[in-house]
């Protein structure tokens, strides 16, 4: 489940809960029950090893940006 919240000057905050990323070739769980809220002008940092999600998870909250 995601929610943004829009401002009359934008996005003001972008709510992901309850968020699981699994691969489509072998359904292996990347990432599991993830809840995160971003604001404007909040600063992230998202690591990790190769082929666990991150590329996936900054295109799912680039696209509910894009929604709202």
């Amino acid at each position: 489940m995601t929610r943004n919240v829009k401002t009359k000057w934008g996005i003001h905050m972008v709510e992901l809960h309850n968020i699981t990323i699994t691969t489509k070739k072998d359904d292996r769980t990347l990432i599991q029950n993830l809840h995160l809220t971003l604001q404007t002008g909040d600063k992230i940092a998202i690591i990790g090893e190769e082929g666990n999600g991150k590329s996936s998870l900054l295109k799912l909250i680039y696209a509910e940006q894009m929604i709202a």
